[in-house]
């Protein structure tokens, strides 16, 4: 038996009929309703199964397309969508003519059985169109099933677009504030790098275990010279020296030369 299975996106296709291939069916596949009755017109189809909502003709008015046909009329049609699916829209599949309504996503066994129903129908279905004399009304349905439709989109668009407008203010604040934080603590860093190069730049610290003569106080050095403190300390430092004497060496000299002269 030969399926046709309408859709606009290849992964429902795809996965449809790797389904139904598994139950024993052949499968054809079309991307939306002119491309299935192109197909029609060249190959033998048992059945279609269709979505609804596709590009350059719909579900619904495939289905209609077909009812109107001679040669097609009786062929049996399942919608199978998960977009249509308010009491309208399904007002409005029967009104076209399709055999069977089924709500993405369905289980197989709900799908095999609505292919044996709609098979055992076709014989029931009469020779001329059902939608004979009610093109009008059927069109009237089908529009206002589109409108509908498309005011509910609009709705859900706007909402999805305000959503993101906020969406895209927060971000744009928290932005802000990230940058004005960065500033800040970019400039405190930057003054206290300044800090601590001016400050690197006026000491450095002797930092080692200094052996010094316990009578000359020279200092040996890491080459195992010895060598006086201020020449040490100017080697290893940036310190400069300037002599001069202490009170209690001035006293202790004062007393020294006065003792010398008695």
């Amino acid at each position: 038996m030969n399926l046709l299975v309408v859709d606009d996106i290849a992964i429902n296709r795809k996965l449809l009929r790797a389904t139904l291939e598994a139950e024993g069916y052949n499968v054809l596949e079309a991307g939306d309703g002119v491309e299935a009755l192109q197909i029609l017109a060249r190959e033998t189809v048992d059945a279609v199964i269709s979505d609804v909502l596709m590009p350059n003709m719909d579900g619904f008015r495939l289905c209609h397309e077909i009812r109107k046909s001679e040669r097609f009329h009786a062929l049996p049609f399942i919608i199978f969508t998960s977009t249509y699916t308010s009491p309208g829209d399904m007002k409005l599949a029967q009104t076209v003519g399709a055999d069977k309504y089924l709500t993405k996503p369905a289980p197989i066994a709900a799908m095999l059985d609505a292919l044996r129903e709609v098979m055992d129908a076709q014989a029931a279905r009469p020779v001329q169109s059902a939608l004979a004399g009610e093109e009008a009304d059927v069109l009237k349905q089908y529009s206002e099933t589109l409108v509908r439709k498309l005011e509910k989109k609009n709705t859900e668009l706007k909402e999805a677009l305000e959503k993101l407008q906020r969406a895209h203010e927060r971000i744009v604040e928290s932005n802000t504030n990230l940058e004005r934080r960065v500033q800040e603590r970019t400039t405190e860093l930057e003054t206290s790098n300044r800090a601590l190069s001016q400050t690197l730049s006026e000491v450095k610290v002797l930092n080692a275990l200094l052996p010094i003569c316990s009578y000359c106080k020279k200092i040996r050095d890491d080459k195992d010279y010895w060598q006086s403190v201020e020449g040490y300390i100017s080697q290893h430092t940036d310190a400069r020296f300037t002599h001069g004497i202490c009170p209690e060496c001035c006293k202790r000299e004062i007393e020294m030369a006065k003792n010398s002269e008695g």
